[in-house]
């Protein structure tokens, strides 16, 4: 009887908290859910998290099925808001403490929520159970402990969340220790065209609402990136005996294109950081306990159905904004050496295998041979180039086709790339085509490779369709067709050219030649002296035809391509229309500019609404269909307006 009325106390507390949900300004809308570890034992206990963001007319919510896992805890409750440029966001979250029943390989499904009228659903999460070294007893932790924004401190001894700010504590001394961001590349010495990998990662033991405001560039370098789990998961490391929760921003394998020393550039991320602060710090009771103290250790903390901390009277909190970026990364570069470099070699750099071989050794002239040569391996499969091959007289080659295999996420790169050559016999007989050769430099090894195949000998036989042959002029063949010389039995009507419509007709020919040609010099002068102009004119038309490319994107679901698209028709329309350089290109600059031209309100709101929200997707792929429509939707109907505001 009492667990029933818990559930239902539970179910009134999350129903109260998604109605306040409603009252705040509709943003954006995500329910997620999140685990703190993908990987257990069948001793450990984890934690999974599920986010309703933004919710509008939340009317119910239903978790999914523990079956095979124990409900140690939870589910507990936690509600909060943030605020970000200007934006405020509202979320809702259920924590549940679980632990593992059987060994193996389970899926959670997503949580139920109706939104709107609508059902909607989180993402599913998969848990991998392993055996335990030994059997422990599993304890009840803080609802918090498996969020990343609320870590313990591990020193101090009053053992206090790192999101406190205590009474004379300083501010900055406490966002630098506890949140920063770090590059880790696997060398800083390597040859041209091996593999580097560098992740990005940041490390917080503080609540944060983040966003990345600038990535790397990787000038001299060819990038591929490896694709993150999206919600991204937390990790967690010690640094200096201290433990962070950890999330990967960007992990990307780099191949140097030329010698010299490279750099990597900084990455930049801006943070809001709520920090609590206790504003009742009278001393309880005759000890002179740590007000802190007691308030932690409060049974409505603990309790799971307590109410929101924020709320109370004798918490504040505070969002500070902090902005951080890494530091840049030298990396020295060599170039592949001189001395014993094989002429077939062509700039591969790693360990790979090639294999050579036709479609077929018999053919007759009307048939055409195909040549394939393949070569896999690790390394930098992606920049390889066509292997030399040397065709007989016999032959015509074609430019090859290639095709890429490369393994997703593998880390080395590793794949193949297969070079495909048309080759069309000319002539009938025996002919061979000579060994293909393929070599590479190998920096484990610090040393030149060469792979050789067979040569091939090809069987030609005469086909149908035979080439002309000269035509002959010898003796006989080019006798003259014999003359008459008599009266013809017809006569020509002789009339005056200059009389004819044709002679006026070629005398303005050369009249409209010239016209034409002064007319196409004068308006090429005009685009020229007036580029600016013409830019600042059809830069509506220019977005426009550009989101007709992202919708073409939203529709083959490449929501990568997509933000990428319409991040690129927002910036080149302000580019254009306030006449601003893309090098010069800033929110400030563009603010400031729609400023003194008094276009501001939800106009500039909205722009910036959707530059941020192209950014944050960029970086956090997998968004849904209705997300990237809404987003198609909002370009239009910001650049229509924009449009409008600028003409008037």
């Amino acid at each position: 009887m009492m667990y029933r009325f818990c559930i239902r106390k539970c179910v009134y507390s999350i129903l109260f908290c998604l109605g306040f949900v409603v009252t705040a300004a509709a943003q954006e809308f995500r329910f997620t859910t999140t685990v703190s570890s993908n990987s257990v034992t069948m001793d450990e206990t984890f934690q999974i998290q599920f986010m309703l963001e933004n919710g509008q007319n939340v009317s119910s919510f239903t978790p999914p099925s523990f079956k095979d896992f124990e409900v140690v805890q939870g589910p507990s409750q936690m509600q909060g808001q943030s605020i970000f440029n200007g934006k405020r966001s509202e979320y809702v979250a259920l924590i549940y403490l679980l632990q593992p029943k059987h060994v193996g390989s389970f899926t959670i499904a997503g949580a139920q929520a109706r939104v709107n009228g609508n059902m909607v659903k989180s993402n599913p999460v998969l848990i991998e159970v392993r055996k335990g070294s030994a059997p422990s007893q599993a304890q009840p932790s803080n609802p918090y402990a498996g969020n990343p924004s609320h870590g313990r401190s591990s020193g101090g001894g009053d053992d206090l969340p790192e999101g406190v700010l205590k009474k004379g504590e300083d501010l900055n001394e406490k966002l630098r220790k506890n949140i920063f961001l770090k590059v880790d590349v696997d060398k800083t010495n390597l040859y041209e065209g091996e593999q580097l990998t560098a992740t990005y990662k940041l490390y917080t033991r503080l609540p944060t609402n983040s966003s990345v405001t600038k990535v790397p560039a990787f000038k001299g370098f060819s990038a591929k990136d490896i694709e993150l789990p999206n919600p991204p998961q937390a990790t967690e490391e010690r640094v200096n005996g201290v433990q962070y929760k950890v999330f990967t921003i960007r992990k990307t394998l780099l191949f140097p294109l030329q010698s010299g020393t490279l750099e990597l550039d900084p990455v930049e991320v801006d943070n809001q950081v709520r920090l609590i602060s206790i504003v009742n710090n009278k001393q309880r009771g005759s000890r002179g306990r740590d007000p802190f103290e007691d308030f932690f250790n409060d049974p409505a903390f603990r309790d799971p159905f307590f109410d929101d901390f924020f709320n109370r009277p004798e918490v504040t909190y505070q969002d500070v904004p902090y902005k951080i970026q890494s530091n840049p990364i030298s990396i020295h570069v060599k170039p592949v050496p001189v001395e014993g470099r094989p002429e077939s070699y062509n700039g591969a750099v790693g360990s790979f295998n090639m294999t050579a071989n036709v479609d077929k050794t018999k053919l007759t002239t009307d048939e055409a041979l195909t040549l394939k040569v393949s070569i896999s391996g690790r390394g930098n499969v992606n920049l390889l180039n066509s292997p030399k091959i040397d065709v007989p007289s016999g032959f015509e080659k074609f430019d090859p086709k290639v095709t890429d295999d490369i393994e997703k996420n593998s880390n080395p790169l590793q794949g193949s790339r297969t070079f495909e050559y048309v080759l069309m016999p000319k002539e009938a007989g025996d002919h061979t085509i000579p060994a293909v050769e393929f070599s590479y430099f190998d920096p484990v090894a610090n040393a030149y490779k060469t792979i050789k195949s067979e040569p091939f000998t090809i069987h030609i036989e005469q086909g149908k369709q035979t080439k002309q042959e000269k035509q002959d002029f010898s003796v006989g063949k080019n006798e003259l067709v014999k003359n008459e010389t008599g009266v013809l039995n017809w006569t020509r009507n002789h009339t005056w050219f200059i009389l004819s419509p044709w002679f006026y007709i070629l005398l303005l020919i050369p009249v409209l030649v010239l016209a034409g040609l002064f007319l196409y010099k004068r308006r090429k002068d005009y685009k020229t002296t007036n580029a600016a102009v013409l830019k600042h004119r059809y830069a509506n038309k220019v977005a426009l035809k550009r989101l007709e490319l992202a919708a073409r994107y939203l529709k083959e679901g490449k929501d990568k391509a997509f933000y990428e698209e319409t991040s690129r028709a927002v910036w080149g329309y302000l580019s254009s229309k306030l006449k601003i350089p893309m090098a010069d290109l800033s929110k400030q600059l563009v603010q400031d500019k729609l400023g003194q031209r008094s276009i501001n309100g939800s106009n500039t709101k909205d722009l910036f609404e959707l530059i941020d929200n192209c950014e944050v997707a960029l970086y956090a792929p997998g968004q849904d269909n209705r997300r990237m429509q809404g987003t198609y939707e909002q370009a239009v109907t910001i650049i229509s307006n924009l449009e409008e505001a600028l003409k008037n």
